[in-house]
């Protein structure tokens, strides 16, 4: 008897220390608080206004994430559990989903079946034809090395323009017919993490037209009869123009030398891709050093579904080098590139890239056309450039843009340029001022906000030879506003100067 219960005893100790569950998550390679810190977002008001919100999400794919961002932000295990729940209960519409479905299951280890999950997404995978990804995946499950191909090369302009009296800037086209195949990225389109905005699947769904901004803008600021970014932008090709419209979801990632990369369509790792979009809070992680990027951000996310989808036109970001790349790549391709944020897009200048970065639009011939507003600049011509002093405003480096570009362009064509630096908001008086006191036709500057848009058309109005140059504008409603208004004046930073010509 006395030996029953000794061995009763061990039973129940044995129960009580030893827990069959096991870790979820284990792979997470980045802080999820990263992009909240670096935007200035407070951590307890976003993640209590998830929670506010989720009560209106019906789409359990969106649940699963929503949960899975709480979960990385409190570090629960019972949201783990939550939006392992979900998924579960989500049923994929193809296999490209269901591969995604399946590796979400692995990276999170949610019913401690990662081995047999990998090998289940990797039949989607060759299901759907992407079969480099399905070797990784049964390397991953078999606890194989990797074998992955990198190529880490970068873009650099290679403009070149000899003996020429003057240039020609904005000739470059990009043209949106009846059932073009458009491949945009996630984020800002379907769904805005950042801006609360996770109710719904990264598949299909609503586009959306106001983002983060809405949390902090008035209504004569936010202009949502417009709309903002990609999803603004893409929502005006979708009322006029019947287009097939694909989101790039689940992008495979993999580090190398401390940075990050995304394949082309052969599975090559060739495309940088920055730290802040690696490290939003709904990536899934199959290991420390290759990560599913859902809420896709950028160009360089975009070029293996944009050539496996055979896309006639890839919109999205163009705010990193490696973004530029993948718009080099995709041009050699045959499919043309749009960049609203064209940041670094001047990395392409000398490249005959078919691609347009903040170019002004319109409708004609039952076509959406991007680009085609010239305007031709002599040599010694005086220009007024904006540029940023980055450090004291968060997000004012995007000013910085026009400098960028023109700065290159003088290296090979000879320019006045009038440089007027800029380190906060509301400081774009000071380009339109230097103009007028230069008597200056010419004006390279970014149109963001009302402020924005007022100062640039005050000077616009004084002289039908006044010419606007836009950077990083065509995103925002007083940009779309300023191009609209001024259509034979206002112009963008076109990288292949004198196409055509």
């Amino acid at each position: 008897m006395k030996k029953e219960l000794a061995i009763i005893a061990v039973l129940v100790i044995f129960v009580l220390v030893w827990n069959p569950q096991f870790e979820y998550d284990e792979n997470l390679s980045i802080d999820p608080n990263y992009v909240l810190d670096a935007a200035g977002i407070d951590k307890t008001d976003y993640f209590n206004s998830l929670i506010d919100d989720f009560s209106g999400t019906r789409n359990l794919w969106a649940k699963g994430d929503a949960l899975l961002v709480l979960a990385r932000l409190d570090n629960n295990k019972d949201y783990y559990k939550y939006a392992c729940d979900s998924f579960h209960s989500y049923s994929p519409d193809t296999d490209e989903e269901a591969a995604i479905l399946y590796e979400t299951f692995a990276s999170l280890n949610c019913k401690g079946t990662w081995r047999g999950d990998l090998r289940d997404a990797a039949y989607y995978w060759n299901n759907v034809g992407v079969r480099w990804r399905a070797d990784i995946l049964e390397a991953l499950a078999d606890e194989k090395p990797l074998a992955l191909e990198f190529d880490t090369s970068e873009i650099r302009p290679a403009l070149e323009i000899i003996n020429a009296e003057e240039i020609t800037i904005g000739n470059t086209e990009v043209v949106v017919e009846e059932d073009d195949v458009i491949v945009s990225q996630v984020d800002r389109v379907l769904r805005d993490w950042l801006g609360l905005q996770l109710m719904q699947s990264p598949f299909d769904g609503e586009i959306l037209r106001v983002f983060s901004e809405k949390l902090t803008y008035s209504e004569d600021e936010l202009r949502e009869d417009i709309g903002w970014h990609e999803g603004g932008r893409l929502w005006d090709i979708e009322n006029i123009l019947d287009v097939e419209h694909i989101p790039a979801v689940g992008t495979l990632v993999a580090k190398k030398d401390n940075k990050w990369y995304a394949p082309d369509e052969n599975g090559v790792f060739r495309f940088e891709v920055p730290l802040d979009k690696v490290s939003y809070p709904t990536t899934r992680f199959l290991t420390a050093d290759l990560a599913v990027v859902v809420d896709s951000h950028g160009m360089n996310m975009l070029v293996e579904q944009a050539v496996r989808n055979k896309a006639d036109v890839v919109i999205a970001c163009c705010d990193h080098p490696g973004k530029i790349k993948a718009v080099e790549y995709l041009s050699e391709k045959g499919i043309s590139a749009i960049c609203f944020t064209d940041l670094d897009l001047y990395l392409a200048l000398g490249h005959d890239v078919n691609a347009v970065g903040s170019a002004p639009f319109e409708f004609k011939d039952d076509k959406l056309v991007f680009g085609g507003k010239p305007i031709t600049i002599r040599t010694g011509q005086e220009v007024i450039v904006t540029k940023a002093d980055v450090g004291k405003t968060y997000a004012i480096w995007y000013y910085d843009t026009p400098y960028r570009y023109f700065s290159e362009v003088s290296k090979t064509f000879p320019l006045e340029l009038i440089t007027i630096t800029v380190d906060d908001f509301k400081q774009t008086h000071k380009v339109y001022d230097a103009a007028r006191e230069a008597h200056a036709d010419t004006v390279a500057s970014r149109v963001f906000n009302k402020y924005d848009y007022n100062q640039a058309k005050a000077w616009l109005e004084e002289s039908k030879s006044h010419k606007l140059i836009l950077f990083h504008s065509i995103s925002y409603p007083y940009g779309i506003l300023i191009s609209q208004e001024f259509p034979e004046q206002v112009g963008f930073g076109d990288v292949n100067i004198n196409r055509n010509i």
